[in-house]
This record gives structure tokens, C-alpha cells and sequence, in this order.
């Protein structure tokens, strides 16, 4: 009866649908719980697509392999060809962009360029000023990369496959052993995982502990 006396004023109130319980771009789960769909992710109201050269994976969105970010907020970006390439004394660096060979493991190295902040540098590295001449570090090998189990992200330094959230390649750390985190990171312990390098705001904000 209500709804015949409204009808007139407010003709959608009354209205129920079963086949569309949830949102624009979502699905529903029983019982009464929506998800956003396939590509799509949740958004301060309802859920939002991912931008150009992004992906969603497990509620986020991150970079489709071959581009990276610069930090955090910025967009997907391609990685040049030229950046990360292998160097050492006998193979130098192709004139350019990314001329500088950073030497990390005895004579190995990679093609990278000084820099005065991250501003500086592309793919996703970032400016390391603790050494003589500043430069761009490249980030952990395979992080990022999607995996099912730690055997898929292979013998990189991002050799933990985070299973529960993100189905990402990640750095595992410790108490200790905090330095192998990233420019930017800092080495958190979640308690229902094993410790992983994460950006530091994000670990006391989401219930993680630091770890030194």
C-alpha cells in the first residue's frame, strides 16, 4: 500500500530487482556481500576501473609487466629499453639517457643515471643518495611479478609470493636484516605473514610493526 501511495512521487524507491543487489561494476556473493568485478577495484563509492597500463590484482591495481611507477601515486609508466641493461668495465653502457653502469655484485652492474631526487629517475627506481655520487636504483629483481607460490617469483631478491593479499612477488625481511628493503620501505611485520618490505606509511596504517 505504501508503495502505491509513493508511486506517483517516488517511483524508483520501492523497486526491487534480485538480479542487481549490488552497484555498477559488481557482482554479487552469497550471502548478501558485492565485489567489484574483473577489473575494477574498490573506490571511496562503489568500485573504479584501473587506469591505462595497470591491472587489478586481488583489490588493487598495479602495473602490467613492462611499466612501472615512479612512486606510489604516479601512473604507469613504460620501462626504456635501455635502463637496467647488464654492464660491467668490458661492456659499458650505450651513449645516452642511461649511461652510468652501477656496479652492485663485484664487476656486474646495470645501466642507470645519476640524479638529484626520485624525480630524477624512471621504471620505478629510485635516486639512492648514501652513496658518493647519487644515482637511480633499480628496484628488487622480480618484485611485482604475479604468482601463485614462492617457487614463481624465481631467484630474484623478491623471492615471496604474498599468497593472501596481493598474489605479488615481494621482499621477504627481518629484525636485523632490514636493509634489504627499497628506498622508501621499511621492513614490517603483519603477524599473519612472514615480514615483508613494504612503503613505510603504509605499515603502522594497516597494523604492521617496523622492524630496525
Amino acid at each position: 500500500m505504501l508503495c502505491s501511495l509513493l508511486g506517483g512521487v517516488l517511483p524508483a524507491a520501492c523497486v526491487y530487482d534480485p538480479d542487481q543487489r549490488c552497484g555498477p561494476h559488481q557482482r554479487y556473493l552469497d550471502p548478501d556481500r558485492c565485489e567489484c568485478i574483473d577489473g575494477y577495484v574498490p573506490a571511496a563509492e562503489g568500485c573504479q576501473p584501473c587506469a591505462d597500463n595497470e591491472r587489478e590484482a586481488n583489490g588493487a591495481c598495479v602495473c602490467v609487466d613492462g611499466y612501472a611507477r615512479s612512486s606510489d601515486a604516479a601512473a604507469c609508466e613504460e620501462i626504456p629499453g635501455e635502463l637496467g641493461l647488464s654492464c660491467d668495465p668490458e661492456t659499458p653502457c650505450p651513449a645516452g639517457r642511461y649511461d652510468l653502469c652501477q656496479v652492485t655484485d663485484g664487476d656486474a652492474g646495470y645501466c642507470t643515471k645519476a640524479c638529484r631526487d626520485d624525480g630524477d629517475c624512471d621504471g620505478g627506481y629510485r635516486c639512492d643518495r648514501s652513496a658518493a655520487e647519487a644515482f637511480c636504483r633499480r628496484p628488487p629483481l622480480g618484485f611485482g611479478k604475479s604468482c601463485k607460490s614462492d617457487d614463481d617469483c624465481g631467484e630474484g631478491e623478491a623471492t615471496y609470493c604474498d599468497t593472501i593479499r596481493t598474489k605479488l612477488c615481494l621482499v621477504r625481511c627481518s629484525a636485523g636484516d632490514a636493509d634489504v628493503c627499497f628506498i622508501g620501505e621499511s621492513c614490517c611485520d603483519f603477524t599473519i605473514f612472514t615480514p615483508i618490505c613494504t612503503p613505510s606509511a603504509a605499515c603502522t596504517q594497516n597494523g604492521g610493526k617496523v622492524l630496525e
